[in-house]
């Protein structure tokens, strides 16, 4: 049998030439070209190696289109993978046109039926977006392959009525952080060590956290193709941490539910969570979570933001242990309840199957993956054209919902307190799929005119929820703490003014305003008012122009900058970056970069040599606990053990471990005394409040006192140098940590031991978006002081000044800081 197998198998081959038929090589399967199969223990694949095989695939088979669609911050390729029939990607342009014309509702409904039962559904599946979750990107290429050559009546459908999009690895710059760093310890006592830095250049786990200020260079390719060219039905994001004993968390998702998401869009992903489920189910896969600790209030994620524009934004979270190394679970392991009191033991509508512990590997958590990929696979197969008409139903609903007002649009007039950054704030909208109009004519509305060029974002429009969402303040709901934050309110985060339009009025002629428009209405000038005043400035003393400010903060440059209250140099400024991988900490390497101040990053023994005074003007210490800060990660440490079978603890080699220390502290007190500038932020104030003899106190420490990640009123002495440009009132976006008081008696408030308040906590109203608790803990407290200490400063802020990169009406306060410091 074997033997005429083989003639039969000849005998075709020399046959195909003559038939003019090409035979092309079965496409390989991810072990023939990684060396190992995805999942493998201790096998972890980088960017280079999971790319490669999709090019492979993409040479080797019709069914695969690869296409490179931006680079990464480290100029890494960042690739689409297009998988479906070859029917259909040779088709790919119209399906593409189809699904953007659904999504934009421009269309009547006869034409949009007619277009729903020609195209296509599109999914996007995503992977590795937060790199030290290995399994998304390690399961891309089995995915791939099960696509490319099923052979099943599923797969099958799948190809003919599915355009998936995947995205291989999304962040690779983090994967190939990762994976050499484990490969480097795999085998040692430090196998599981936690990555000492970010995993991305400026945010870590933050670029989940981007998705509507697009500041990563990763967050504005994508979102390109998600809400500029292809506009899918359905987003798939794949992270790896449920909550503990669970194996995966798929939707519906917990309470609160944000009011501005379509009902539509939330069924349906209640819908989508179901089919999973019951395919879990189906292929006996235990420890399904639904309905706990993920909700469905904030924007701002990749699942997140897709359901206000009109999308299915679908999250899961499957289990891992560290990295591809296994771990073996004993029911003593396994806690009796999750966090809230739902038993792990006993099924519930939220957990069905408990899963009672044994071996978990990472090929487990891709089997979990691949089921969840199918299920949604099908489930577009199967109600293709549902999909895209419901996509033109939304838009449509969104459409007419803003033409009848309440509201009816958002005017950005002119004369901003900083009209590049409200331009800034339009162009992000912009990019994210919001009409911008520019009008032609003088506007009006009631009792109110705006002359011809006032920018308007009309109301009527797909991405209504979008629009809305972000215009709108937040009033959280409930007691519990939110996901993420609480308000984000985008004006508020910006310092730009938006007044809001309810009932309809004529808008008159008006031109589409987009990318081009907008950046032809950016005209920095060297006005303390802007934050680009910063940039200009910084440029010009690169150039070796001098620069100086007056008394009121005016810019002066030239001759007239001899005569100025101060004259400026180029800053020289330290970051602290310690080997905890603080997230603050790269968010302000961000904003010094976009306003090109130059730093140099200090770690732990940096500090403790000393000298610091001799290289810098400032040092600046991100939010991080000031026991965090002294001590880091002590060598030897480990987090407390589940049972004792398994691999080494979670033990960080000892070249990263430890803080400043004593010495380090020391040596920072030394730099302050003779003329430094310390800058502190939220957590961090913590380390000269208690060990610099400066006379404040944190007076919400061990108070009923919440805040989490909301948006608070700030009052302003804008004749303070730190606050040269400021408004006399702004917001700040507080994570509930730090608030002032100044113990010291007037009489003794002043030479050597002044501090100076410079903004404070609203005395009524603080909250402007979010969510507070006892909010008068605070209210009328400083949130930013300035102290005498020897010869220099130390600046305390009571919130993030640069949080996420979101908070351009608060920059200045940092900027001025900085520039403060090295000025004569």
């Amino acid at each position: 049998m074997i033997v005429a197998f083989a003639m039969r198998k000849i005998a075709s081959t020399l046959l195909l030439p003559a038939l003019g038929i090409l035979a092309l090589a079965a496409p390989p399967a991810p072990r023939e070209h990684l060396g190992f199969s995805p999942g493998d223990d201790y096998k972890l694949a980088g960017s280079e190696q999971i790319h490669g095989y999709f090019r492979k695939l993409a040479a080797e088979s019709g069914r695969i289109r690869l296409v490179e669609f931006g680079r990464s911050a480290g100029q890494r390729p960042m690739y689409a993978a297009f998988i479906s029939s070859e029917e259909n990607l040779a088709r790919l342009d119209r399906f593409k046109e189809i699904s953007r014309r659904l999504a934009l509702g421009q269309d009547p409904p006869e034409e949009a039926r007619r277009l729903a039962e020609e195209g296509r559904a599109i999914v996007w599946i995503d992977s590795g977006l937060h790199a030290s979750e290995v399994a998304p990107a390690q399961h891309s290429p089995e995915l791939a392959y099960r696509m490319v050559t099923g052979e099943t009546a599923e797969f099958d459908a799948i190809r003919r009525n599915v355009i998936l999009i995947q995205i291989p690895v999304i962040n690779p710059d983090g994967l190939d952080m990762v994976a050499k760093w484990y490969a480097g310890n795999v085998g040692t006592p430090y196998e599981t060590a936690p990555l000492p830095w970010l995993y991305h250049k400026y945010a870590g786990h933050d670029n989940n956290r981007d998705w509507f200020m697009l500041n990563l260079v990763e967050t504005r390719h994508v979102t390109r193709l998600l809400f500029g060219e292809w506009f899918p039905q359905i987003v798939y994001n794949q992270h790896q941490s449920p909550a503990f004993p669970a194996r995966i968390f798929v939707p519906p998702y917990a309470d609160p539910l944000n009011p501005n998401i379509p009902a539509p869009v939330m069924e349906g992903i209640n819908l989508i969570g179901m089919a999973i489920r019951e395919r879990m189910a189906r292929e006996n896969k235990p420890g399904v979570l639904s309905a706990f600790a993920f909700d469905a209030w904030w924007n701002g994620g990749l699942r997140t933001s897709p359901a206000f524009h009109n999308m299915h934004g679908i999250l899961t979270e499957t289990a891992g242990y560290v990295y591809a190394t296994p771990r073996d679970y004993a029911p003593s392991d396994i806690p009796e309840t999750f966090a809230g009191g739902i038993s792990t033991r006993q099924p519930s509508m939220n957990y069905q199957r408990p899963w009672t512990g044994g071996q978990w590997r990472l090929r487990d958590a891709i089997e979990y993956m691949l089921t969840v990929d199918l299920a949604i696979l099908n489930l577009a197969a199967s109600r293709r054209q549902d999909y895209l008409l419901k996509s033109w139903e939304m838009a449509r609903a969104s459409i007419e919902a803003g033409r009848k007002g309440s509201p009816f649009a958002y005017i950005v007039p002119p004369g901003q307190w900083d009209p590049v950054t409200a331009i800034n704030m339009l162009e992000r909208l912009s990019a994210a799929g919001v009409e911008v109009r520019r009008a032609e004519r003088t506007l009006s509305a009631g009792t109110k005119q705006w002359p011809e060029g006032t920018l308007v974002l009309p109301a009527g429009q797909p991405f209504r929820p979008y629009l809305v969402d972000l215009m709108e303040p937040q009033k959280y709901p409930g007691n519990r703490r939110p996901y993420d934050v609480a308000g984000w309110t985008f004006p508020m985060l910006m310092g730009v003014t938006v007044e809001r339009i309810d009932e309809p009025f004529d808008l008159g002629p008006t031109e589409a305003c987009a990318a081009e428009c907008l950046a032809a209405g950016r005209r920095p000038e060297l006005d303390p008012r802007q934050n680009h005043a910063f940039s200009t400035v910084a440029a010009l003393l690169q150039r070796g122009t001098a620069v100086g400010r007056a008394d009121d903060g005016t810019w002066l440059t030239g001759e007239a900058a001899g005569r100025a209250a101060s004259r400026l140099r180029r800053p020289r400024v330290a970051l602290y970056v310690p080997w905890t991988a603080n997230i603050d900490t790269g968010w302000t390497e961000w904003l010094l970069d976009q306003y090109q101040v130059p730093y140099v990053v200090l770690h732990n023994q940096d500090i403790g040599k000393g000298g610091l005074h001799s290289r810098f003007d400032s040092l600046i210490l991100a939010s991080q606990s000031a026991t965090s800060i002294l001590h880091g990660t002590r060598d030897g440490e480990s987090p407390p053990a589940r049972g004792t079978a398994g691999p080494p603890a979670l033990v960080q080699r000892p070249e990263y471990t430890g803080g400043i220390g004593i010495q380090g502290l020391l040596e920072i007190d030394r730099f302050v005394r003779d003329g430094g500038t310390l800058i502190a932020f939220d957590n961090a104030a913590e380390l000269p409040i208690q060990f610099f003899p400066l006379s404040i106190r944190n007076p919400i420490r061990g108070t009923a006192f919440s805040c989490p990640g909301s948006l608070l009123r700030l009052t302003v002495d804008n004749s303070h140098p730190l606050a040269f440009g400021m408004p006399k009132e702004t917001t700040a976006f507080s994570t509930g940590g730090t608030a002032f008081e100044i113990a010291l008696a007037d009489s003794y408030n002043k030479g050597e031991r002044e501090i100076r308040a410079v903004a404070h906590f609203a005395a009524k109203e603080l909250l402007a978006s979010g969510w507070v608790s006892a909010p008068e803990r605070i209210q009328g407290k400083p949130a930013l002081l300035e102290a005498r200490h020897g010869n220099g400063r130390v600046v305390l802020f009571g919130f993030r000044p640069q949080f996420r990169g979101q908070t351009y009406g608060t920059f200045k306060f940092l900027l001025n800081a900085i520039y403060r410091a090295s000025a004569r």
